[in-house]
Order: C-alpha cells, then structure tokens, then sequence
C-alpha cells in the first residue's frame, strides 16, 4: 500500500429526501509516495531490515552495521551513510506515530461533533462512537508501543505492506459508517425533528448545517493545517533515508539488495 497521511476530519451522513449529503474532509502528502520492499523492526534503539534475498542487516544504537550476524567494517564515507540513514528511520518512526495518533484525535473531535450537532441529546449513539474510538486508540498503543511505552515496529506483522500498518485508519472508516447505517432509523428522526424547529422548511436546515459544517471546518483548519505540515515533513525525512539507502547499496558490499525504501517523487534529493 502507498503510503498516505490519509485522514478523516468530519463525516457525516445527512439523508435527506433519499439525497445523502456527505461533508468529508481528507489530507494527503501527494509529494511521497512510500512502499516497503522487505522487512523493518524498530526496538530500543536497534534496526533490522531483512531484505528480499534473505540477508538480514542490523544496524544498533551505536551506529554500527552488521550483516547476517557478522559486523561490517566501514570507512568513513560509508559510515557517514549508514549514520544517516539509521539517524533519519529513528526520526521518521516516531513522527509517524505521532501523525497517525493527532489524526484520530482529530477525527475523534470532528465526528463527536458532527453528531451531537446532529443527534442532540442521543448519547446512546455517542457512547457508540466513543467506544470505537478508545478501541482504535487502543490497537494503535498496542500495535506500536510495549508496556513500558518503548516505541516498537515489526513490519511482518502489518496487514498490508506499506511504511506503516494503516488498517486502523481503514477500520475507523468502516466501524464509523456501519454504526452510521445501523443508526440511520435514529438520524432520520434527528432530522426530521431538526426540521419541524425551522417549521418544515427543507432548504433551511440544509443552509443550517451547510453553515455549521463551515464553522466545524474554520475551528478544525489549524489543526489541519499543523497535520499537514508534519506529513511534509516526515516526507522529506524519508526522502533522506532513501537517498542515504540508495547509497548503502551502491558502496557496501552484501548491501546491493537493500531497498527497504521505494519512494516515488519529481524532487532530486541532494546531500
């Protein structure tokens, strides 16, 4: 799966005279797009790429390379090579949690949102919803962190084959539109009683969370925007790693397999 800073910031489902009114707001860093070719494991400060030949390199908190067990001796150009590549996945890891977890804090407050605004005082279906969330935060922690919080990566264990494991973001996405359908019978009773309070008149209420949507979108804009930014930024960081990897492969002998990065971009990254 390409990579994808892929997240939902309001959604909601308005259906009106059969007509489904959608307000979905998504960001996405078009520049970097990201497949892994291998295998990455990220645990306290050691990395380990097994690449598609089935060598194995390791590389520690030290910096220093080994390759099937056996250490590598380096000079200092590769070693530069090496340092920068290890100091730039040990900087991208945690900047993509970090996006992946603000993203569903986002998407967290925009939905709680849309429905109270929606729903009122139905706090069954917000109590649904909020358990979705805690669940999806839950997997996140879990998938990533071990229980003294250490950061902790094992790529064979993602269910697709991307930088990070995004299924959650899928997951979030479906559980949020089948407990939509299940509650349609509810949300059509929120409406029709929204409108009898703007007597009837369709085009208002339609003004009414057309407006609505407008403010959540303007409150949400910074956040957004601050997302955003980091996505950029977590691109260009593995812009670096990839280049350093390109590097690797062509000097370090037993490495000419190593292409755990596949990035595809218009940018030439120079160093």
């Amino acid at each position: 799966m390409t990579f994808r800073i892929l997240l939902p910031i309001a959604m909601s489902s308005l259906f009106i005279g059969g007509q489904a009114l959608a307000h979905d707001t998504h960001f996405q860093n078009n520049s970097c797009d990201i497949e892994l070719d291998g295998h990455i494991q990220y645990y306290q400060g050691d990395l380990t790429v097994k690449m598609d030949n089935g060598a194995v390199m390791h590389i520690d908190a030290d910096r220093n390379l080994s390759l099937n067990g056996e250490p590598v001796s380096l000079n200092n150009e590769q070693q530069r090579w090496v340092t920068d590549y290890y100091n730039q996945i040990d900087m991208a890891i945690p900047m993509t949690l970090s996006i992946a977890s603000e993203g569903l804090e986002i998407a967290h407050v925009a939905v709680t949102e849309v429905f109270t605004e929606l729903l009122g005082g139905d706090n069954q279906l917000n109590e649904d919803f909020q358990a979705i969330f805690t669940t999806l935060d839950q997997k996140l922690l879990t998938s990533f962190y071990d229980e003294a919080g250490n950061i902790r990566v094992d790529s064979t264990k993602f269910e697709e084959p991307g930088w990070f494991d995004e299924t959650w973001e899928a997951e979030f996405e479906s559980q949020l539109e089948s407990l939509i359908s299940e509650s349609m019978g509810r949300i059509l009773i929120a409406i029709g009683t929204q409108m009898l309070w703007e007597g009837g008149d369709m085009s208002e209420f339609e003004q009414k969370m057309e407006r609505w949507g407008e403010d959540l979108e303007y409150r949400l804009e910074s956040q957004a925007a601050s997302l955003e930014e980091k996505g950029e930024a977590l691109c260009e960081v593995l812009k670096k790693a990839d280049y350093a990897e390109g590097k690797m492969q062509a000097s370090i002998k037993g490495l000419n397999r190593l292409n755990l990065l596949d990035i595809e971009t218009d940018a030439e990254m120079k160093m």
